[in-house]
């Protein structure tokens, strides 16, 4: 099925980041869902309704190529919904969300979904697909999907301190503290 026929049939709702809101709510930008960060950006202020995200939600960025869906967290929770990404707001009766997210990330998925400019590449997040699968087959697909992530998140951690670690070393041999010997 696409999530295009999920969202008529209910069992999703699909919305789309905006361009202002009211308040200075943290933002998740693009960037925010492709490095796997706290929400960083912020909006114009305007009389637009904001889309708040909720714990359970799946982002996906819409340009750029990335195949990329990110599940919203308590910690992300609550934040307004940037720019180029759009959410889906899956029924728990009806989808597991991790089970959504990593069907979503799929990298043929989204060569098939995207349109493509001469420099740019567009998301076309209604035809995205997945399997049609009971829930408790779906929990078991989201389980794996879900310690996928977590592993991810802990590489993305590790090149962080590996590059800190590789910073301090060329400083300790640039300023002295370091002897090459």
């Amino acid at each position: 099925t696409t999530v295009g026929e999920l969202a008529r049939a209910g069992a999703l709702v699909m919305r789309t980041g905006g361009h202002g809101g009211r308040g200075r709510v943290p933002v998740l930008t693009d960037h925010d869902v492709l490095a796997g960060t706290a929400p960083s950006g912020t909006l114009p202020e305007s009389e637009e309704e904001p889309v708040l995200t909720e714990s359970g939600d799946v982002v996906l960025p819409v340009l750029g190529g990335g195949a990329v869906a990110r599940v919203v967290d308590e910690a992300t929770a609550g934040a307004v919904l940037g720019r180029n990404l759009v959410l889906l707001r899956p029924d728990p009766a009806a989808l597991d969300a991790w089970f959504l997210a990593g069907f979503l990330r799929g990298t043929a998925n989204h060569r098939q979904a995207s349109s493509y400019a001469s420099t740019a590449t567009r998301l076309d997040v209604r035809r995205l697909q997945l399997p049609r699968l009971a829930p408790d087959e779906q929990r078991r697909y989201g389980e794996r999907f879900r310690a996928l992530d977590a592993f991810e998140r802990a590489l993305r951690e590790a090149g962080r301190l590996g590059e800190q670690l590789v910073r301090g070393m060329y400083d300790g041999l640039t300023d002295g503290t370091i002897v090459p010997d």
